[in-house]
């Protein structure tokens, strides 16, 4: 097939000068997915709240137990979607449900669906921007409420915002308390009027409440010391004055440098800050059944300075953190709102003064900051071509989203503990197949090689032990999956991690076991009539497909060639790993096609011409030429195939502006080649484009390599 006019081509622009091709794939995908920081926004452990698959619980029947048969109750939220594509959703049913979307009906349940026993699904296409979800259920005799979510949810998370404008920007759905069905107001909420109805979760205390918010926050039993934090913004260099009253000990610090501490009564002081956004941090100690006594007042010239929190849909000044005994966390760690810290009561992260509330950290981009196996390929890709091409800005770019999701993931895992679905590192936090963190903590020990952290090493270390330890197996210690199956992905899931792994904590056990699942995979899964791969097997047949999708033989000899990188020549496993890559590389070059291009089914050159797997044959071809292995009478062959693919590449999947066509979407498995038929390829999708860069690398290494054998 055509992806597009030759003339619009990357080859018709740039020809062989191959590092520009490569720049202008880094380019285009860094400049359309820039460094954006995680979100902040309040939400309530009294709304309606996420388990750990994702669902969302509207269980009604137990919020409101005293509700009459046939009352109906509504759910809203409104779902961001950053661009018009098909959404898959699944619901199942305690009663009759209506679920509408931007106004229309979009799933109704049938009597066979309302007793929670099976799912539902429905298909919608999200438009760009808020989508309005409205549910509606009745209560019968069995009960009142369903759950929803997205049908994918490891993959898509779907985290809903309030649609009420007094709260926008606040996560989560708000729910009504139950009444009798109105077409009037149905109406009404379809199009976004949600007046004269109560709303919950409460932004309202029960009465009576203390006057002071840090009694309100953490009550009138707590004790220790609370953080409060705040900022503000100036417009010029100004002179503040403060005034800040407390009947306890407190301390202020602007921006981490202390400026005043005081042991009951008011501080005041005046203080040159200049313009600019400035952080505010108050430490004040509360004793039981005591209250502080606090209050502060910032203003110049005579004015009260405007003070907010930075949190979305919290109108609020501050937001609080603690209790903390003797053991205060350092003031950096305060500052950051990336940290959880060990308070009196266990771990804390921030809240405000509404009841239930905390604030919770999104990723809602969709790629940068985001934690998955197409992700961490990508990112790979840059990295490798930041080293290549001395682009610091490009190095800049990938450490720091290294850093900022290893960074998150005790949040994260607090997160999850607090409100069952994570707003970051979703798939990390599910971690129960090797696609949830290999192939992304392999690029994070990569990014490691550059830049060190401890939290990267301990994120590491959580990998490794799931690998080693829970990730199941069989008997023969192979790695399989939860549903009885086994992929090939698998093996770039899982051996490049190990591979890395094992050079940072020098444990043999991890290179030994990537061997081990090289030789095993092949046992399983290697078609000797073709010298390829079959995609799958399901164990519960014990019988592979024999269809070798492309992409699954690229993760193969990907996986292969980062195995060879690092393994000795004097391991024992050596010659069989080579023997294994060799045998591949001989199988792939004989489905190579005219244009250079593999296909989509590497036996079927009736499917179109697929990027991803073209990419990773440069690479390992590139990779298993300069390290020597491909023997003298495939040596030529397989650099008149590099040559042939990168230009093929060029001409056919890559345009002048560096948008990348023909990356099959993920997969699923399937007995049938007509699922691997209609798999349809996308534009610029991560499961490709690190993977195009890392191809240009490692073509430009190996003509390096050819004119200077001893560069290796």
């Amino acid at each position: 097939m055509k992806y597009f006019n030759q003339e619009d081509s990357a080859y018709a622009v740039y020809g062989d000068r191959d590092r520009e091709v490569v720049a202008l794939l880094a380019n285009r995908f860094i400049g359309e997915n820039p460094q954006v920081p995680y979100q902040y926004r309040l939400d309530f452990t009294s709304g309606i709240l996420c388990d750990t698959e994702g669902w969302y619980l509207f269980d009604f029947g137990s919020r409101f137990p005293q509700a009459q048969i046939g009352k109906i109750c509504y759910g809203a939220g409104n779902l961001y979607s950053h661009e018009q594509t098909p959404s898959h959703f699944e619901v199942r049913c305690q009663g009759p449900v209506v679920c509408y979307v931007n106004g229309e009906e979009v799933f109704r349940s049938q009597p066979g669906d309302e007793s929670y026993k099976t799912s539902a699904f429905f298909t919608i296409t999200l438009l760009p921007g808020l989508n309005h979800f409205v549910l509606m259920t009745e209560k019968t005799e069995i009960g009142f409420g369903l759950k929803l979510r997205n049908a994918k949810p490891q993959w898509e998370p779907s985290h809903f915002l309030s649609p009420i404008p007094a709260r926008n920007g606040q996560a989560g759905f708000v729910y009504s308390e139950p009444d009798q069905w109105s077409l009037e107001r149905q109406n009404s909420i379809l199009s976004g009027c949600y007046d004269g109805m109560t709303w919950f979760p409460s932004e309202e205390y029960e009465q009576p409440q203390s006057c002071c918010p840090i009694t309100r926050v953490f009550g009138t039993s707590s004790h220790g010391t609370a953080a409060l934090k705040s900022h503000v913004y100036l417009d010029e260099t100004k002179t503040i004055h403060g005034v800040i009253h407390c009947d306890t000990q407190a301390s202020l610090y602007i921006d981490g440098v202390l400026k005043g501490e005081w042991r009951g009564g008011t501080w005041e002081s005046e203080m040159k800050l200049t313009g600019g956004t400035h952080t505010i941090l108050i430490l004040c100690q509360k004793c039981t059944g005591e209250e502080t006594g606090l209050t502060v007042l910032l203003e110049t010239g005579g004015n009260a300075l405007s003070l907010y929190s930075g949190v979305k849909g919290y109108e609020g000044q501050w937001i609080y953190t603690g209790m903390f005994g003797d053991d205060l966390p350092p003031v950096s760690d305060l500052l950051s709102m990336e940290k959880v810290y060990e308070g009196i009561d266990g771990t804390c992260f921030w809240k405000s003064d509404l009841p239930d509330s905390f604030v919770r950290m999104f990723a809602e981009e969709q790629l940068y900051g985001k934690w998955s196996y197409p992700c961490g390929v990508t990112l790979y890709g840059l990295l490798t071509a930041s080293r290549c091409f001395n682009r610091a800005d490009w190095q800049e770019y990938v450490l720091e989203y290294a850093r900022m999701t290893a960074a998150a993931y005790d949040y994260s895992v607090y997160d999850k503990s607090v409100f069952g679905y994570p707003g970051v590192n979703t798939q990390l936090c599910w971690l129960s197949e090797l696609d949830d963190c290999g192939s992304f903590g392999s690029f994070l020990l990569e990014a490691y090689k550059y830049r060190p952290s401890g939290e990267a090493k301990k994120l590491a270390d959580v990998i490794a032990d799931f690998m080693r330890n829970h990730q199941r197996r069989e008997k023969d210690m192979v790695f399989s999956r939860n549903n009885n199956t086994m992929w090939i992905d698998d093996m770039y899931m899982s051996i490049p991690f190990l591979c890395r792994y094992y050079m940072l904590s020098k444990d043999r056990a991890y290179l030994d076991d990537a061997c081990r699942q090289a030789k095993l995979f092949r046992q399983y899964f290697f078609m000797a009539d073709k010298n390829l791969m079959s995609h799958i097997i399901d164990l519960t047949y014990g019988k592979m497909n024999r269809i070798p999708w492309s992409r699954g033989n690229g993760w193969v000899v990907l996986a292969l060639s980062e195995l060879l990188l690092i393994l000795p020549r004097e391991h024992e496993d050596y010659d069989a790993v080579t023997s294994f890559f060799l045998e591949m590389t001989k199988g792939i070059l004989q489905v190579q096609d005219e244009a250079g291009m593999w296909h989509q089914i590497l036996d079927d050159p009736s499917t179109y011409e697929e990027a991803s797997s073209t990419s990773m044959f440069i690479c390992a071809f590139s990779r298993g030429i300069r390290l020597g292995i491909i023997t003298e009478d495939l040596r030529i062959r397989c650099m008149t195939s590099i040559t042939r693919a990168w230009t093929g590449m060029k001409k056919t999947v890559i345009n002048r502006k560096g948008d990348l066509y023909g990356v099959c979407r993920g997969s699923d498995c399937s007995y049938s080649r007509s699922y691997y038929r209609q798999l349809g390829w996308r534009y610029n999708d991560p499961h490709g484009i690190g993977i195009a860069v890392l191809a240009g690398v490692e073509k430009l290494l190996l003509d390096e390599f050819l004119q200077n054998p001893a560069s290796i």
